[in-house]
């Protein structure tokens, strides 16, 4: 089973994020510089969003695109992308009930733009826009080959996790 992670936001230390530059992915290399964006996902992400989810396997999100298409927008469901021209670098979903609890649904960042900082940006942008103080994160057991997925710590404006069962 996956770990549980509970995150809760520090409100003093809560700050809009802003655009940082970064670089402009092509396949297997990193070439010009580009702005980051997040963004609301919108039916022009799909495309992008089912082809990095298909890459790593997530067959639950790649196998219905109809089904995956409704359920990201759906009422209580909050979800950003993160792009940097027309390339979407990694969606995340956040349900919450807008006052305060919410928790990650889906957090994936693109092989090649992995640590740029936004497994921290999204979560941050997600909670403030979805509402709550409190960010659950539970992270899957990983496959044999797959690298491990970083957990937020309060260098990135959460509380320190405190596992399942406190």
């Amino acid at each position: 089973m996956g770990r549980a992670l509970r995150l809760r936001r520090r409100p003093d230390s809560f700050r809009p994020c802003r655009a940082v530059p970064t670089l402009q992915h092509e396949p297997r290399r990193r070439c010009r510089m580009t702005e980051v964006s997040i963004e609301p996902f919108t039916q022009a992400h799909l495309d992008g969003l089912i082809a990095l989810v298909a890459a790593e396997g997530w067959t639950e999100y790649s196998d219905d695109v109809e089904r995956t298409h409704r359920a990201l927008p759906a009422p209580g469901v909050t979800t950003l992308v993160a792009t940097a021209g027309r390339q979407l670098l990694a969606p995340i979903q956040v349900q919450s009930d807008g006052l305060i609890q919410a928790h990650v649904s889906m957090l994936l960042i693109a092989r090649n733009s992995r640590g740029l900082g936004l497994g921290s940006r999204l979560p941050r942008q997600g909670l403030g826009r979805a509402g709550g103080v409190r960010l659950d994160v539970r992270t899957r057991r990983l496959t044999p080959g797959r690298s491990a997925p970083r957990t937020l710590t309060c260098d990135v404006g959460f509380a320190n996790p405190v596992s399942e069962g406190n």
